[in-house]
């Protein structure tokens, strides 16, 4: 006896993406109507371009959620991004003076620590400020319910802005190195992270909810 054949699947990542934009009342349904009309395509053409479709879908289905949650709320979210901005503005040097404040603790002239002194000051600090960045991805996340990741990628692009605004004067100024370019766009990329946990834990505290 064969197995009857399984229906193809639409992507997995496209269809987690479409979880992360929609909001929460809307997501089965959108990720439904997708399906079905996916389903339609694969059972008449090819599964490479029944995918393909799913996937140009996807991202319009995002543009259009986000593009509502603009509309929709615009004051509301400029000030939730505007908060994050203030937030990573004033708490940005906070990692380094407290990790300074704590070798300052430390006995003068000591050599016995020093190593570690240099991992701190050398990598503890980027560190702390890309946890930072987490951080603050996170409470915007929180102010943003519904738009978590609206909010946060807005943010980041303001973030990414401002740094490709720097590297442009650096390098006017003088060599640009590479690391240190792709290392600056760390932070945004954490900010946007911390939307996508806030946005999963709501997502599953929600599916708990409503099995209840």
């Amino acid at each position: 006896m064969t197995n009857p054949p399984t229906s193809p699947c639409p992507p997995r990542i496209a269809t987690w993406l479409v979880q992360l934009f929609a909001p929460a009342d809307r997501a089965e349904s959108i990720l439904g109507d997708l399906h079905e009309e996916f389903s339609e395509i694969a059972s008449k053409s090819r599964i490479f371009s029944a995918r393909r479709w799913y996937r140009r879908q996807v991202v319009k289905t995002i543009f259009h959620l986000a593009g509502a949650a603009f509309r929709n709320t615009p004051w509301s979210l400029v000030g939730i991004v505007l908060l994050g901005f203030l937030l990573r503005r004033f708490g940005f040097e906070l990692p380094e003076r407290v990790i300074v404040a704590i070798l300052r603790m430390q006995r003068p002239h000591s050599n016995l620590h020093y190593g570690r002194y240099v991992w701190l000051v050398t990598y503890g600090i980027p560190i702390v400020h890309v946890l930072m960045a987490l951080l603050v991805g996170c409470v915007v996340a929180l102010a943003a319910k519904g738009r978590e990741m609206v909010a946060t990628m807005s943010l980041a692009l303001v973030l990414c802005a401002l740094i490709g605004a720097a590297l442009v004067h650096v390098a006017r100024h003088g060599p640009l190195h590479v690391g240190w370019m792709l290392w600056s766009f760390v932070d945004p990329f954490a900010t946007i992270l911390g939307g996508v946990i806030v946005r999963e834990i709501r997502s599953v505290l929600e599916r708990r909810f409503s099995r209840a």
